[in-house]
């Protein structure tokens, strides 16, 4: 076992696999003073603040939470400052808009424009780049440089030219350090975070709204309010057309990503207030949210966001057989079985019983992606699965989605940032692009690019 030394003038990678301790390591540095923290849990706990502090009931108006501006100001008054950091992470455009409704992305640069105002004098970043759209990550590596860092990250690419050593975590000990080539490079390490190479075998069971064939997605809205920000849709059949495409967007953050995905599944107000169908449902003509989400297995930032509950591992992936937050529901023997086998699936089984929000990050990923399966829905709406996830469990999740589309029984909506996560599945590609939605078919490879 090594120790863990973070030198002065010195930057640190740490890396691990998923429930290796790695989170808690860098919450424990972030205890030191002069040292500032960023991770999805801060981003976590600032949301749940901004929902314990809605005033909308007591206001003629929707509170849409303390502005950008107001929340970077919390920590740093100096104006000059923030104007210069607003800027350079991309916030200028959006200083007065309220904190719930930012997108992944812009809550992600907003965090890091908290922490970098202070100019602390050690900055620790938990997975600073997952979030961000390809567009932001080379200025944020700038803003980076020269600076003492500690980077905890999942992704090893992350840590090319920004740090120095790097160690590794298991179990929450510090099992290896050195060098980036000499970690990357050790064969105790490269079996550690090895990728499964083994033939994937799906849980048995059938899909759970077999009754109605799968007809995909007709938006037909131009634009959709939210928030005093419009969202422009330009295109029709966003989703499923009639051979089975599957759709992958990898547009820019605060384009409308999320808005969409609302709108298919029934999570946002405009739907009602626009022309949308949703496998054959046209909304607002008396159908229930209830028999949209059915169809539809999601998992997205903002439904783990939504995961503040104390149900164990094995009781959230059940809960997606009801598409409910939490269980409560009675369950059957065989929904049991087939959230075990799911569970296991995705290499949880040693944590069935541990409540959901004692597990990691990246653990909770993997159980949300669980849940979305577990029903094998005709509709898969997949933003940003693999957020948090460490190489092996990455490419787990990927071939398991990969799998379930060569069945040809799931139509797949897949977003991500980052082209290493192509799916092999993928036929078309959604981008925003001049304020519109083009979509056009590809080849797999296309989307590497």
């Amino acid at each position: 076992m090594s120790e863990l030394e973070v030198r002065p003038g010195k930057s640190l990678g740490i890396v691990g696999r998923n429930g290796s301790g790695k989170t808690t390591l860098a919450s424990k540095l972030a205890e030191e003073n002069g040292v500032t923290l960023v991770s999805f849990e801060l981003e976590n706990e600032l949301l749940e603040r901004e929902i314990r502090e809605d005033d909308s009931e007591f206001l003629n108006r929707i509170d849409f939470g303390r502005s950008v501006r107001e929340m970077i100001k919390e920590v740093c008054l100096d104006g000059e400052k923030l104007k210069g950091i607003a800027e350079r992470l991309g916030l200028s455009q959006i200083l007065e808009q309220g904190f719930l409704t930012l997108s992944t992305g812009e809550r992600r640069r907003l965090m890091l424009a908290r922490a970098l105002v202070k100019n602390p004098k050690l900055l620790v970043l938990d997975e600073p780049f997952d979030g961000l759209d390809q567009a932001f990550r080379q200025p944020l590596r700038d803003l980076l440089e020269g600076r003492d860092l500690v980077l905890v990250v999942n992704r090893l690419s992350d840590l090319e030219g920004l740090v120095d050593d790097v160690c590794c975590i298991e179990d929450g000990a510090v099992i290896l350090n050195g060098s980036l080539e000499e970690v990357f490079k050790n064969e105790a390490f490269q079996q550690l975070m090895g990728l499964n190479d083994g033939e994937l075998v799906l849980p048995k069971g059938e899909s759970i709204s077999r009754s109605r064939k799968c007809q995909g997605v007709d938006e037909k809205c131009k634009r959709c309010y939210y928030g005093g920000r419009e969202a422009i849709f330009r295109c029709r059949a966003l989703i499923g057309d009639r051979n089975g495409s599957d759709r992958n967007d990898r547009s820019q953050s605060g384009c409308g990503k999320s808005t969409l995905v609302n709108l298919v599944t029934g999570d946002h107000p405009q739907c009602y207030s626009n022309d949308v169908t949703v496998m054959g449902l046209r909304r607002g003509l008396g159908e229930s949210i209830w028999d949209v989400k059915r169809h539809v297995g999601i998992i997205s930032p903002s439904l783990h966001q939504q995961h503040r509950v104390s149900f164990s591992a094995l009781q959230i992936v059940a809960s997606g057989l009801f598409d409910s937050v939490g269980l409560y529901q009675e369950v059957s023997p065989e929904h049991w079985r087939m959230a075990g086998e799911w569970l296991g699936l995705v290499g949880m089984n040693p944590w069935a019983d541990r409540p959901f929000r004692s597990l990691s990050y990246g653990q909770q990923r993997l159980l949300l992606v669980a849940r979305a399966l577990v029903k094998r829905p005709p509709l898969l709406v997949l933003d940003e699965p693999c957020q948090g996830l460490d190489p092996m469990n990455r490419s787990l999740v990927l071939g398991v989605i990969d799998r379930i589309a060569s069945t040809k029984l799931t139509q797949i909506l897949y977003i991500t940032h980052e082209p290493e996560d192509r799916l092999e599945c993928i036929t078309h590609e959604l981008k925003y692009v001049n304020q519109g939605w083009l979509i056009k078919k590809v080849m797999s490879s296309d989307l590497s690019r």
